[in-house]
């Protein structure tokens, strides 16, 4: 990823539109798509079941932050496992 004097950090840029996205993934969201297994919301965030956001096509490889298609809810855990990879090498 460029991290130049120029690099702007597409999470950043619009904040807010990121972060509707991502409350609208939170509430309405069913599957979990890395794993399959159900994600507790009641689950504090430093636990390694909570839930996160996860963007599908990250943003090092183009993804968008803020489009609700490029984005998922998934355990923390798996989100940490997928990092910059595909869903399906996460799998």
């Amino acid at each position: 990823m460029p991290h130049g004097r120029n690099y702007r950090d597409p999470r950043r840029i619009n904040r807010r539109a990121r972060n509707l996205a991502r409350q609208r993934v939170l509430a309405q969201q069913l599957l979990y798509a890395i794993c399959d297994r159900p994600i507790d919301d009641a689950i504090a965030w430093s636990d390694p079941m909570s839930v996160e956001v996860d963007e599908i096509i990250p943003v090092s490889r183009g993804g968008s932050t803020t489009d609700p298609r490029n984005l998922e809810k998934v355990h923390r855990c798996c989100n940490q496992l997928k990092s910059d990879k595909s869903l399906a090498w996460a799998r």
